[in-house]
């Protein structure tokens, strides 16, 4: 897992416990039950994370419309992407060694006061008292409790006048009130940049501060009295952020909380809350198993033969790329292919001929049952189909390069070509289809649920036929304008957000005709993404502006 990825899903798990509390809980007095909720939100902000939680997603079959035919992408663009990679900074690499080098910052720094502690207690005089051991020691600023022991600056402690801090800092340490400041400077350690985390760790502390208010309470001290105390206590430096202080939070929340005293047993019931937000965490963090439909009909027209001797196989689909590298004999600069490695997580992987399949996970990888002799085919929109043919022992590395896919305007050249028509209206079908809900999946064995996921080439906003008649429509503008002739091909990138860039005339780049004909494309970016498995991705078009 991406350590971005755990970060996040951390923050949101700590929200949500937050919210929670701030909504439901705060203003009870069972600081009891709050300090589990707290606790149970820290621990669950470092687990629930790495939660490995999967659910069966079944594949349509990718129907890439014929206007859309695979081409190689034009030179003038893949070199100008090089130029930018090459000189580019890997800003999430030097972020990266920022995050670790800060994170080891405060880790070191608990360590180091741990072992202050751990000194200060073997320096101090120890006095035992109804089983707890108290250590005495000047250099004691104020009361705290570390570990299993009481730190106190003197003697004078111990006598009845001070009995309200002791039996304070007696019940830190009966209820094991370390364990929760640990875990929440162990949070601050590793979300050190997160403003939550802080304020997180500080209501974990506080709320501890009301259970030790209430411990002293309980036993018939007086409340005024107890405050004066607290009041006397204000001077001083906090020794340790590990330890818990008697003058904590000193605050008229806490001296309100003293007083508070809702503790009706159906406001408990509100820390069963946690429950639907946990649950929807658990599926948030959930990843999907990708099946294909049991039909072979819906990839081609053979069956799945029995095979024997099958055995697992495993891949890994990355992506090619591209750089300069230079010549030293001609010092000048040539376009190599290299593996770069990045992966491609959601390429399709299918034994060709069968519906058996598979999709590369996150990290690129994938694994499925073959057999030798299998050719696996593996796609990806915006990507070279590769087929692979499958040898016993030898794991697979797949690197797909990319491509461009050439629009075919042929279907709207009779109708618009040398026209200014306005574009035919959006057809009813899509948008019935896009309020109507599709329908259920058909059932799968076992209780896991199951989602359909569309794959498909990017479109534009209104419908394929409404781009070529906006297209032919400017061109015929422009030709009013401006004596052009000829066909220029215009390259252009629909990225995953439905915007368009990189876009390039392929030919006659020196002609007027190139300038007009990618400020034409310029102008249509209504587009809609690339699918693939759900996710959307960047993919490379090519279409012809024709003049003639």
């Amino acid at each position: 897992m991406e350590l971005l990825t755990y970060l996040g899903r951390s923050i949101v798990v700590l929200l949500l416990f937050m919210a929670v509390y701030r909504l439901f809980l705060r203003s009870d007095a069972h600081y009891s039950a709050n300090r589990y909720f707290l606790l149970f939100g820290l621990l669950a902000s470092f687990i629930m994370p790495l939660a490995q939680l999967q659910y069966t997603v079944l594949l349509d079959v990718v129907e890439r419309s014929e206007l859309f035919t695979p081409v190689a992408p034009g030179a003038a663009v893949e070199e100008t992407i090089i130029a930018e990679e090459v000189a580019g900074v890997n800003w999430m690499g030097v972020l990266l060694y920022v995050y670790a080098a800060i994170t080891i910052f405060f880790v070191l720094r608990l360590l180091v006061l741990f072992g202050k502690l751990l000194r200060l207690a073997h320096r101090s005089e120890k006095v035992e008292i109804e089983g707890v051991i108290i250590c005495i020691n000047e250099q004691v600023d104020e009361p705290f409790v570390f570990g299993n022991r009481i730190f106190l600056k003197d003697k004078n402690y111990l006598s009845p006048e001070n009995a309200e801090i002791l039996v304070h800092e007696r019940v830190h340490l009966l209820q094991y009130h370390w364990v929760d400041v640990f875990v929440s400077e162990l949070l601050i350690a590793v979300q050190w940049f997160n403003p939550l985390a802080w304020y997180y760790a500080r209501i974990v502390k506080q709320n501890l501060e009301f259970l030790a208010d209430q411990g002293v309470l309980k036993k018939g001290f007086k409340l005024e009295k107890y405050i004066q105390h607290i009041i006397c206590e204000t001077m001083g430096a906090e020794v340790s952020v590990l330890a818990n202080h008697f003058r904590f939070s000193q605050n008229k929340r806490r001296l309100k909380m003293m007083k508070n005293d809702k503790k009706s047993k159906w406001r408990l019931l509100k820390l069963l809350l946690v429950l639907p937000v946990l649950g929807g965490l658990l599926w948030a963090f959930s990843e999907p198993v990708y099946e294909y439909p049991s039909n072979p009909e819906l990839i081609n027209d053979k069956t799945d033969q029995e095979k024997k001797d099958k055995f697992v196989l495993k891949g890994y689909v990355g992506e090619t790329d591209t750089m300069k590298v230079r010549n030293p004999k001609t010092n000048t600069y040539e376009v190599k292919i290299v593996e770069a490695g990045n992966p491609l997580p959601g390429t399709s992987v299918i034994i060709k001929g069968t519906t058996t399949g598979t999709v590369a996970d996150i990290n690129g990888s994938f694994e499925l049952l073959a057999s030798e002799g299998d050719v696996l085919v593996l796609s990806f929109v915006g990507y070279n189909t590769r087929e692979i043919k499958v040898m016993e022992g030898e794991d697979l590395y797949v690197a797909m390069s990319p491509t461009a896919y050439e629009l075919d305007p042929s279907p709207y050249r009779a109708k618009y070509k040398g026209k200014m028509v306005p574009p035919p209206p959006p057809p009813k079908a899509a948008k019935s289809k896009a309020m109507v809900p599709p329908p259920p999946p058909p059932p799968a064995d076992g209780d896991k649920p199951v989602f359909y996921v569309v794959e498909d080439m990017p479109s534009y906003q209104g419908g394929m036929e409404v781009y070529f008649a906006n297209l032919y429509t400017s061109i015929t503008q422009a030709k009013n304008k401006a004596n052009l002739s000829g066909t220029i091909n215009v390259q252009f990138t629909v990225n995953a957000k439905g915007g368009i860039s990189n876009i390039k005339a392929l030919n006659r780049a020196d002609k007027d005709e190139a300038a007009q004909a990618v400020k034409i494309v310029s102008a249509l970016k209504e587009w809609q993404p690339g699918v693939q498995r759900g996710k959307a991705v960047s993919t490379t078009l090519v279409v012809p502006v024709e003049f003639n």
